[in-house]
């Protein structure tokens, strides 16, 4: 969970920068449109009112000018283009400007005693008793509703903008974290098949190698040698057995796997399980010694059926590793809720390098798979999928006086 959180951080912060870049782009955008919008919604206010002014002065001079019926916001001035001299006005304050008819800016800085000018201005020449006159249209731009609007939205763009960028942090941490996770199992899942496939392929290149090669021996002196024909006969028909013991197993834990195999549960005593499955041993393995252990009189509802799949390979392996002196105590213990099954040996155990891969499949506790050492080295990874179906935990470790103990906790 670390290295994905590790991983996930700095992709979050790229897909959260991503997005910041894309929202301000797009404020841009929204911005440059909107105060093209306002800025000609003040062109044509200027312009109509330009014509109205210039209407009302050809008919009736600039006298009728304060009664001409002009938005509130427009302020007005008109003048003689060469002295200068005011004819008409709504304020007293507005700079004489000539925009030669078009609509412009002017800014000028401090020209109040506590503000700023700044209007948006335009300008029309006329002719008024032989007099050149300058009708000037002016709108304060600091006062005027829609450039204030205008102004305050980056303040609020830049509000909003953070809680949309901390959840978008958030979500993108979120995904790529799972989407790591996703891969990183995907994967390990390709890993485990391709070692899977491998060593599949080196279990079974084995003895259909001995098959081969008695095949061949029996096509060439089989026939006139008695001794070599049934030497031959009885490798080939152990190795078919082998090759047929490992199909059989990997088909199981197939159907194990895909859920195929379904689990029957009935009421079992621990005790009575234990003593069958010593006595079946027994029969096979005289000299070994069981010790059973179930203080408790424990009763537990399982399959019993795959419960005795279960340690039928935990005690095989035990009495292959243990050899012809295993001893074996099979125990029950009930803590609160929690059930422990456990079987111990007085083998050698397992090694530091072998316990974190006891239920691999396919292991042998060698990297070379030795073949010295009978089985196909899926027994325990068995064990564990059956364990895991009948709601079960599986492990194995040392016992503190040496020797091996797997342990079934529910």
């Amino acid at each position: 969970m670390r290295k994905q959180n590790l991983v996930s951080v700095p992709l979050a912060i790229r897909f959260m920068l991503l997005l910041a870049f894309a929202m301000l782009s797009l404020s841009v955008v929204f911005f440059t449109l909107l105060r093209l919008s306002v800025t000609k919604k003040q062109d044509d206010d200027l312009q109509e009112s330009l014509a109205l002014m210039r209407a009302s002065i050809e008919e009736n001079g600039t006298e009728e000018l304060a009664f001409l019926a002009l938005p509130y916001y427009i302020s007005y001035s008109v003048y003689e283009e060469e002295s200068k001299a005011v004819l008409a006005t709504n304020d007293s304050l507005l700079p004489l400007l000539d925009s030669k008819g078009k609509s412009r800016a002017y800014f000028e800085k401090d020209f109040f005693t506590d503000s700023d000018l700044s209007i948006r201005y335009r300008t029309q020449s006329l002719v008024l008793d032989g007099k050149n006159l300058i009708a000037e249209c002016a709108i304060d731009v600091a006062n005027d509703s829609a450039a204030k609007m205008l102004s305050a939205l980056p303040a609020l763009a830049s509000l909003s903008l953070l809680p949309i960028l901390l959840i978008s942090f958030a979500l993108s941490f979120l995904i790529s974290r799972e989407t790591i996770a996703a891969f990183e199992k995907l994967r390990e899942d390709y890993n485990r098949e391709r070692a899977f496939t491998s060593n599949v392929s080196h279990e079974l290149k084995t003895p259909i190698s001995i098959i081969d090669g008695h095949a061949n021996l029996l096509k060439r002196w089989g026939k006139d040698d008695p001794e070599r024909l049934a030497e031959s006969i009885d490798a080939i028909l152990r190795e078919t057995e082998n090759m047929n013991a490992i199909v059989t197993t990997l088909l199981d834990i197939s159907r194990l796997e895909n859920g195929k195999i379904t689990v029957q549960k009935e009421r079992l005593f621990i005790t009575n399980f234990f003593k069958d499955l010593t006595t079946e041993f027994r029969a096979i393995y005289p000299e070994i010694q069981f010790a059973v252990s179930d203080p408790d009189f424990l009763e537990i509802e399982t399959d019993a059926q795959k419960l005795h799949q279960i340690f039928t390979v935990i005690v095989s392996n035990s009495v292959k590793f243990a050899g012809k002196d295993c001893r074996i105590r099979l125990s029950a213990k009930k803590t609160g809720a929690r059930i422990r099954l456990a079987a111990e040996d007085n083998g050698s155990g397992f090694s530091e390098e072998t316990l974190p891969h006891v239920f691999e499949r396919f292991y042998k506790g060698d990297s070379s798979h030795n073949r010295n050492v009978p089985g196909s080295g899926l027994g325990l990874s068995i064990a564990k999928t059956l364990a895991e179906s009948l709601g079960f935990s599986i492990e194995a470790k040392n016992a503190p006086g040496g020797g091996a103990v797997i342990c079934l906790t529910m």
